[in-house]
């Protein structure tokens, strides 16, 4: 394991991929007490309907336990002859609530300090990620440029995503409540001082904006970022200029 580890470390992957990746290797080893190479492919197809069928493991997990068992063979022990035999199960495919602009108005309308206004502006006018939201501090800012810096972000890429004067006007009266610009987080808990929002914290917050909006879709913080994507490519946008914006 600290080889494939170390292999996926140097890869620049993202913690919890390794984490997944070597949790999916390690389930294999202790169903069959031997490595993943001295299985056969018959072996490795049967331990994957076991983990479906008899764990009840959905289509998503065990499409992830069969990435690991790739990565493995294909980057760690060089074994493309085991590769090519293991098939990926279709993933069940889920309908995502696409945001309208009337609905991202209502939305910011019922926000009930800057604080919330500003979480609901950044979610959809860049469609950054939750816990890139709650690690911003305000140096992370450009506002000569209208530039944000994501820094540390999947797979620990830095990335440039640009904001207009919808969002530079949110900021700045956002510190202007604040009493000024705050000194290392953008957006701190409500009950810590200088500690910063949670994942959780923004998750609960988005609740309580929804519940008062009376929308009835289904709307997490990720919907922001869906709807975000969803629009610029209507606006004309290319995917490719996208998948940077996402951090993809």
């Amino acid at each position: 394991m600290e080889k494939m580890d170390n292999q996926m470390s140097l890869a620049n992957n993202a913690f919890a991929t390794r984490r997944s990746y070597i949790r999916g290797i390690r389930a294999l080893m202790c169903h069959f007490q031997r490595l993943p190479e001295d299985c056969s492919v018959d072996e490795i197809k049967a331990f994957l309907v076991f983990q479906k069928e008899q764990l009840n493991f959905s289509s998503s997990t065990v499409n992830l336990r069969v990435c690991s068992l790739k990565h493995y063979f294909r980057h760690v022990v060089h074994r493309l002859d085991l590769v090519v035999k293991i098939p990926n199960p279709r993933i069940q495919k889920y309908d995502t609530e696409i945001l309208t602009l009337e609905e991202i108005k209502l939305l910011r309308k019922v926000c009930r300090d800057m604080r919330q206004l500003l979480i609901v502006s950044l979610l959809y006018d860049t469609g950054i990620r939750v816990r890139e939201i709650v690690r911003l501090r305000p140096s992370d800012f450009d506002k000569h440029i209208g530039a944000i810096a994501i820094r540390n972000s999947k797979g620990n890429k830095t990335r440039v995503v640009n904001y207009g004067n919808q969002l530079r006007d949110t900021l700045n009266k956002y510190c202007k409540a604040r009493g000024g610009v705050p000194a290392n987080t953008l957006l701190e808990s409500y009950n810590e001082k200088d500690k910063p929002l949670t994942k959780r914290g923004v998750q609960h917050i988005v609740r309580e904006i929804v519940k008062r909006s009376g929308l009835k879709k289904r709307i997490s913080p990720h919907t922001f970022r869906h709807s975000f994507a969803v629009h610029y490519l209507n606006s004309g946008g290319s995917l490719f200029h996208l998948q940077h914006l996402l951090g993809h």
